[in-house]
């Protein structure tokens, strides 16, 4: 009962650490504030975690482990390869439109070695499998055979930049729409996709 209960805590800060951590950055939340939260003690945080950053880190492991596993679950789908992009762009949307610019600038300008090893090479990984994805989608046809791969990677980066403009989805009353849009130009442009005979 005892170990069931340890995990119990474990979860239950790193469910509180990331709530915080998203909405106010690591540096202004203290040991204290997430065991407050909780509603666990000091002791049970020290048995699960060496200290703040090291939470920090856990959750932005399991963050970053869920949207890979999101992203696989996506194209493992059997629907057209626009959907699984629609998908994608509003998994990324969903996953990082509660997050703070405090918590990824921190993140992002740490001096923890392990932490930013940790970050390189979950990009690196990430970013071989969307490759991956996209050179087997214009293998198939899916995609314009004569469009560089990085480009595509490039563009589609720049329609999630898109879904944290404010402006821009201030044209839609529903989200799902806009990313239906994105999803359509990035494939058509403005033509539709059935061009008249």
């Amino acid at each position: 009962m005892g170990g069931s209960n340890k995990k119990n805590g474990r979860q239950l800060l790193l469910q509180t650490g990331r709530t915080l951590f998203w909405k106010y950055g690591v540096r202004r939340i203290s040991v204290e504030e997430v065991c407050k939260s909780a509603g666990v003690s000091k002791m049970t945080f020290y048995r699960s975690f060496e200290n703040k950053e090291d939470l920090a880190f856990q959750v932005l492991k399991g963050f970053i482990t869920e949207g890979m596993d999101s992203y696989r679950a996506v194209m493992k789908q059997d629907i057209p390869f626009r959907e699984k992009i629609a998908k994608v762009i509003a998994l990324k949307h969903q996953q990082s439109v509660d997050i703070s610019q405090e918590f990824i600038q921190e993140i992002y300008q740490s001096t923890d070695s392990v932490l930013s090893a940790y970050i390189e090479e979950s990009r690196k990984e990430m970013l071989s499998e969307i490759m991956y994805d996209l050179f087997m989608a214009q293998q198939n046809g899916w995609i314009r055979r004569d469009t560089k791969l990085e480009f595509i990677l490039y563009m589609l980066n720049s329609l999630n930049d898109k879904m944290m403009d404010e402006r821009f989805l201030s044209m839609y009353e529903d989200k799902h729409d806009a990313i239906m849009d994105l999803t359509n130009f990035f494939f058509y442009g403005i033509f539709p996709s059935e061009q008249p005979e």
